[in-house]
C-alpha cells in the first residue's frame, strides 16, 4: 500500500520537474533576431520582439506586425500578405527590394 503512496508521489514530482524543465528550455529559446536591423541610411527599421512582433519604422511612421523565424527566412506577417526576408550568413537581413538590414549595437 506505501508502495502505491510513494510512486504517486514521485510521479507528481517528476511531472513537476518535467514541466519546470520545458519552461526553461522554451524561455531560453529566444527568437535570433531579436533586436533592431536598420538600412544604411537609418531611413528604415525593424525592430523584432522576441514575442513574435515586429515594428517597422519609415521615416516616422510605425508599423506593428507579427513574424515567424523559419531556418534562414524571417515571414512578416501583414493583412496585405506575407512579406519573406532573409537571414544572411554575417547576422544581418536582406530586406525588401534587396536592401541589406544591420542589426544596431546595444
Amino acid at each position: 500500500m506505501y508502495r502505491h503512496i510513494i510512486a504517486k508521489k514521485m510521479e507528481s514530482e517528476m511531472r513537476k520537474l518535467l514541466l519546470v524543465f520545458a519552461v526553461l528550455l522554451l524561455s531560453a529559446c529566444g527568437s535570433k533576431v531579436d533586436g533592431t536591423y536598420s538600412d544604411p541610411s537609418g531611413i528604415m527599421s525593424y525592430t523584432f520582439n522576441s514575442n513574435g512582433k515586429m515594428i517597422q519604422s519609415t521615416m516616422g511612421v510605425q508599423v506593428e506586425m507579427k513574424y515567424e523565424v523559419e531556418g534562414d527566412k524571417v515571414k512578416l506577417i501583414t493583412p496585405g500578405g506575407n512579406l519573406i526576408l532573409s537571414l544572411l550568413d554575417d547576422g544581418s537581413i536582406q530586406g525588401p527590394m534587396g536592401i541589406k538590414l544591420t542589426k544596431k549595437k546595444k
